[in-house]
């Protein structure tokens, strides 16, 4: 290995190891043989809070064994695929442990999906029946004719709601179901596919991902390890259960260890720490961008006993951590690197901005053109590993040991495979980020491959921009992406903000702190200010509609404004301006 674990590091994968060797003694593990298994040894724990109610695991189970027996009854055979649109719930986790139980594949929608992409998402599911709860109703109704099954099989679950439709009602069929053990969660395997889990969609069209029975478990490991977790934690989860933070590393953490999770149907900062307090949660779980709007958040009463001691999640930069946990009391975060699809690397050292060290061989990050994203080869064809200080791509090697399932689509597995990368007929998948190789191999997170453009023969980082213009005082969010400019070669930066108060903000003085952040080349030739700005259900920015919708204010009604180099100030876009900039007579 070359280098010593941290003692953290020694400690947390001794625990892997001994749960993983649970996990792989018995090969008919799955969802529901674990939800009996709670039922069984802890039948009057809590298992689930939800809006000031609660479940024990004993309930948990007789509610999914009612939706096992109702998909048996309607005759759900092994590997037929039910598709669920729904937000935050119980019945969320009661339905997927039912189809579970009964070999059946949940296909988990994500329910920021509009139109074409939400019809795709359906399609490439190919259910047999759809679910979908009254918040995400309206969306469906949207999309009706173009959906891959009949309306009589199409069940909504849950009363009230104002849309109209002729689907079916599941709370009606399921009334009087049997709520006792259906037989056949024992004829489970631990290789089955329990999930199809959803890319986000920031880049295009999402991609479902498989995920085993097996896989699922064993990031449910990765959660209890992480979180150090007892039978007697809570874990509050805000995030969406279609993704897999929430679904993987929450629920299926708790289902490990037979711990509880308060779940809360969407993120809210202004509720936060009271919910942390009302259901004593010890353990979160985060995306980056939840720390920083709590931070931006004013003190709450909530906080000064907050029972909250432990994260783990992804994308938290070195600042906002180190402030978060000082103000927060927080004293365990772990950040990791992972994609829904594969591994990758895990900080439990607590090292603030690194996202863990490059500790197994199976890892690699290998230079890259910085203007084509090109893995680069040397005089063998093998790809070149990176150095300390340098950046580059991260693969991770597939082998029969890393349960690799890959998408669903078997094309768009391939395009994510390379070969040859250190020896000859090696195999590794392309995560498609880029990650900086510290000294000591620490591993810093940089950014995706696509998120960067070319602009005066320099490349502009999206995220080092939006990190530069979130810094500049009442600025709420920011996405940065590259656009075509009439007559000029590469792309041009363009902001899109959200304000926290739009009538204290000086557009002056935010021109002036552009000028003195970021290099000539880095700052945005245009900004556009939002009331919101659109994301995954993960907080992540969607860069599509905003590039497509240009900076065109014969078509914006938003306030537009570019960058004039000669004053070294943000002017407003009028319709004179874009006509002499379209007609080639601004430069830039």
């Amino acid at each position: 290995m070359g280098f010593e674990l941290t003692p953290q590091e020694k400690d947390h994968f001794d625990r892997v190891a001994q749960e993983e060797k649970k996990l792989k003694q018995l090969p008919n593990q799955s969802l529901g043989t674990r939800i009996e298994k709670q039922a069984l040894e802890k039948p009057e724990n809590t298992s689930i809070y939800f809006n000031n109610n609660s479940w024990t695991w004993d309930s948990v189970n007789k509610e999914c064994n009612r939706y096992a027996n109702f998909f048996k009854n309607l005759g759900l055979e092994s590997g037929n695929t039910v598709s669920l649109m729904m937000e935050n719930s119980p019945e969320y986790l009661f339905l997927t442990g039912g189809i579970n139980k009964v070999q059946g594949i949940n296909a988990l929608i994500n329910t920021h999906q509009r139109k074409q992409a939400l019809i795709h998402a359906f399609n490439i599911s190919t259910p047999k029946w759809i679910l979908v709860d009254q918040d995400c109703l309206p969306f469906l109704l949207e999309i009706r004719d173009d959906l891959p099954v009949k309306n009589d099989k199409i069940f909504v679950c849950g009363n009230g709601g104002n849309s109209k439709h002729d689907f079916r009602s599941l709370n009606e069929e399921c009334e009087h179901i049997s709520i006792e053990n259906p037989n056949s969660t024992s004829k489970s395997h631990s290789r089955d596919i329990a999930f199809n889990i959803f890319t986000s969609g920031t880049t295009g069209l999402p991609k479902a991902v498989t995920l085993s029975n097996f896989k699922f478990l064993r990031v449910g490991i990765f959660g209890t390890t992480t979180l150090l977790l007892d039978t007697d934690d809570t874990i509050y989860v805000p995030l969406p259960l279609y993704h897999g933070l929430g679904l993987n590393v929450g629920w299926g953490a708790a289902m490990w260890k037979g711990s509880s999770i308060a779940l809360r149907k969407r993120f809210s900062a202004s509720e936060y720490w009271k919910d942390i307090k009302n259901y004593n949660a010890t353990c979160t779980l985060y995306i980056g961008e939840i720390p920083r709007y709590l931070l931006n958040r004013p003190e709450s009463e909530f906080v000064s006993d907050s029972p909250l001691r432990k994260m783990v999640g992804l994308g938290l930069k070195k600042d906002v951590w180190e402030r978060f946990s000082t103000r927060f009391n927080v004293p365990r975060i772990v950040e990791y690197f992972g994609a829904t699809e594969i591994g990758g690397f895990v900080n439990v050292s607590g090292n603030p901005g690194m996202v863990g060290r490059k500790i197994f061989p199976g890892i690699h990050i290998v230079k890259i053109n910085r203007t084509t994203n090109e893995i680069l080869r040397d005089e063998k064809n093998h790809c070149i590993l990176c150095e300390p200080g340098e950046s580059g791509m991260v693969l991770v090697q597939v082998t029969p040991k890393s349960d690799f399932t890959g998408y669903k689509s078997r094309k768009a597995t391939e395009k994510k495979i390379i070969t040859n990368v250190i020896e000859e007929g090696d195999t590794y998948f392309n995560t498609g980020d880029i990650l900086k190789l510290h000294e000591d191999q620490w591993v810093s997170f940089v950014e995706r491959s696509g998120d960067t453009f070319r602009w005066k023969g320099e490349n502009v980082s999206t995220s080092e921009v939006e990190s530069i213009i979130l810094s500049f005082p009442g600025v709420q969010s920011s996405v940065v992406y590259g656009v075509k400019i009439p007559h000029s070669e590469g792309k041009g930066g363009m902001a899109a903000i959200t304000l926290q108060n739009s009538e204290n903000f000086d557009i002056k003085n935010f021109s002036k702190y552009l000028n003195s952040s970021l290099p000539r080349y880095a700052i945005p030739v245009f900004v556009r200010i939002r009331e919101d700005l659109e994301t995954t259900g993960t907080f992540k920015l969607k860069r599509v509609i905003l590039k497509e919708e240009g900076y065109d204010p014969n078509k914006i009604s938003d306030p537009l404004y570019i960058w004039d180099p000669s004053f070294n100030y943000l002017k407003k876009l009028t319709l004179n301006i874009y006509r002499t900039m379209v007609d080639g007579n601004l430069r830039f």
